[in-house]
């Protein structure tokens, strides 16, 4: 499996979101149902990078195939290592000057792989 070691400016969102199925009885009253381990989503910003890093970033999402593969990432917040993949197909960037770039994108936890 791959490993994704470049590290953003910084992780500027971390969620967690559980699956919870919830049902309304015909006599008012809720059941609820959780399924499992909830998921980790991050969201991952690069600012005022060089064309290089940018290259490297682009190279990997290629590569991958855009969410398609799985690979791991360590979490610069906690050092821990997750197994992730991009939530999008899509890798947004924007050229602020010559050669200096921002990236945007965002990972969700994948259990299981």
């Amino acid at each position: 499996m791959s490993e994704y070691s470049i590290n953003p400016s910084y992780v500027y969102e971390e969620e967690i979101e559980y699956i919870t199925k919830a049902t309304m009885m015909e006599n008012g009253s809720e059941v609820r149902l959780s399924y499992g381990t909830p998921i980790r989503k991050f969201t991952l910003d690069y600012n005022k990078i060089t064309k290089a890093i940018y290259d490297s970033i682009v190279d990997f999402f290629t590569a991958r195939l855009g969410r398609y593969e799985t690979f791991d990432w360590e979490n610069p917040n906690d050092s821990v290592t997750y197994t992730v993949r991009f939530i999008d197909d899509t890798l947004e960037t924007e050229e602020i000057a010559y050669e200096v770039y921002n990236v945007k994108l965002s990972l969700s936890e994948v259990l299981g792989a």
